[in-house]
């Protein structure tokens, strides 16, 4: 019998869809009339509101070999059912799986797809054994990388438990284990800091992606052009973020006039402090950027496209997340420059074992020169390529266009790809201690799979919360700041 490796979903909901594109997982919403056999899915996820029906219709899929992972107190429903059918008691705590006939259950213990389409901010400590006092940042409330996490490693664990491979769409292009970008916010830089900075990018080869704070290099801004390699991207005009349309994008679009003016046609926007709001998304939707990215919206986190609630819809603009902790924020509590470079370098390790893409940021105005320098020479000594934000969010955004199918048959693991980029490669893993990349088109006995040391999934969040004198103090400084600008 053919096994496809294919994860139904069972009600559309934009936060689970957006994280299933994100792990790159072969999935689709359950047509209300499918056959719910273990064959057809591999593992399904029980998510909205379940009625007794569906509840009977996943029970009797367990029943047969099934994997459910159930979101929140949608577990208490199929433990109903089950007590009904069977007699037999299911645990609810959510790290638990729980064996159901032949088949397994577990919970991801939260309303998971509200949670990633959280749009909402606060300042918050950063997470780092460096210092004593942490600094902080505006974030997003929900550390929506974290949840990606976890679920992932729940979807792997349950293939595992069902004696299958987990395919994924790899996060980057060919095999390389990640890739490294670099991103300048350019605010009030002066030409010898600019200079600076792109000399240490040409002796390391490392492109930088630019954001210009255009208000602040009127009268040479052509030098941006002449930086070859780097991209250029829009930060601002004037040094704001507002709450409405009007006033963004015509600060936007002034940008890109005098950067016209050039000859640049920026793809990439990243907005001032990081903000993000409705009538900002609309304004870089409409002034035609190919991605942005704001950590009050995502941060530590894979490539997504948000969804607009306001719109009904998902937003055209790609989210690509960084690391949100600059050399700035390390200063303001009193950071050296050795103990930022130490925080620098275990992050790095950290996105390397998780397979995650490295993205850092800076602005020239900090002049931590031997940060960058050590940071730089990492990226080197490790061979991680870089490359610019804008190459890594048109690869991704190929990537979500492909179409996987992938089944098993005789222990013979079959692979078609679909409208991808040419190179795409699929991740499979097994009992989350092993993966393998294999071509996204490929026919090949699962015996022949060479297996390689699986990406690491933290399976705790950084402990980070909390509250420390300096985030007051902080926050009045940084609201300040943004009324005289």
């Amino acid at each position: 019998m053919q096994q496809n490796l294919t994860i139904g979903l069972l009600s559309s909901d934009p936060g689970w869809e957006i994280l299933l594109e994100q792990i790159g997982a072969i999935w689709e919403i359950i047509p209300p009339d499918a056959d719910l056999s273990p064959a057809r899915y591999s593992a399904i996820v029980a998510n909205g509101k379940l009625s007794a029906a569906a509840a009977n219709r996943l029970m009797e899929y367990l029943n047969h070999g099934g994997a459910v992972l159930a979101e929140g107190m949608e577990l208490r429903n199929l433990a109903a059912a089950a007590l009904r059918q069977r007699g037999a008691l299911i645990e609810e705590p959510a790290t638990k799986f729980q064996r159901v006939g032949e088949g397994y259950l577990t919970a991801c213990g939260a309303a998971i797809g509200r949670l990633i389409t959280n749009t909402h901010a606060r300042r918050q400590l950063l997470p780092t054994p460096v210092v004593r006092v942490l600094p902080s940042e505006i974030l997003s409330s929900t550390n929506k990388g974290f949840h990606r996490r976890g679920i992932h490693r729940q979807l792997a664990l349950l293939h595992a438990l069902r004696s299958l491979p987990f395919p994924t769409r790899w996060r980057f292009p060919g095999n390389v284990p990640t890739i490294f970008c670099y991103r300048i916010d350019s605010d009030h830089g002066t030409r010898q800091q600019i200079e600076q900075l792109h000399h240490l990018s040409q002796r390391y080869h490392v492109p930088i992606t630019w954001f210009l704070h255009t208000e602040a290099h009127e009268g040479w801004i052509e030098r941006f052009a002449e930086l070859e390699g780097d991209e250029i991207g829009v930060h601002c005009h004037r040094h704001r973020t507002f709450k409405g349309y009007r006033k963004n994008v015509e600060n936007i679009r002034r940008a890109i006039a005098l950067l016209g003016q050039q000859g640049i046609s920026p793809r990439g926007f990243a907005a001032p402090n990081g903000f993000w709001n409705p009538g900002l998304a609309d304004a870089v939707a409409d002034c035609g950027f190919l991605y942005s990215s704001e950590f009050s919206l995502g941060y530590d986190d894979l490539p997504f496209h948000p969804w607009h609630d306001w719109r009904k819809e998902f937003g055209g603009v790609l989210q690509v997340p960084i690391h949100p902790v600059s050399p700035g924020n390390f200063r303001r509590v009193g950071a050296t420059p050795g103990q930022m470079i130490q925080h620098y370098q275990q992050a790095l390790a950290l996105k390397v074992d998780s397979g995650e893409p490295i993205i850092f940021y800076d602005h020239p105005t900090h002049q931590q020169w031997g940060v960058t320098e050590a940071v730089f020479t990492e990226v080197c000594q490790r061979k991680i390529p870089a490359i610019t934000m804008g190459s890594y969010a048109e690869w991704w955004i190929q990537r979500s266009k492909a179409r996987v199918e992938a089944s098993i048959h005789n222990g013979v693991l079959s692979v078609q790809t679909h409208n991808g980029p040419k190179n795409l490669m699929l991740s499979l893993e097994h009992n989350l201690d092993n993966r393998a990349l294999v071509a996204a088109t490929a026919t090949l006995p699962l015996d022949d799979i060479v297996w390689d040391r699986a990406i690491h999934l933290p399976d705790k969040p950084p402990p980070a919360r909390g509250y420390n004198f300096k985030m007051l103090f902080h926050s009045v400084e940084d609201a300040l700041t943004r009324l005289r600008q």
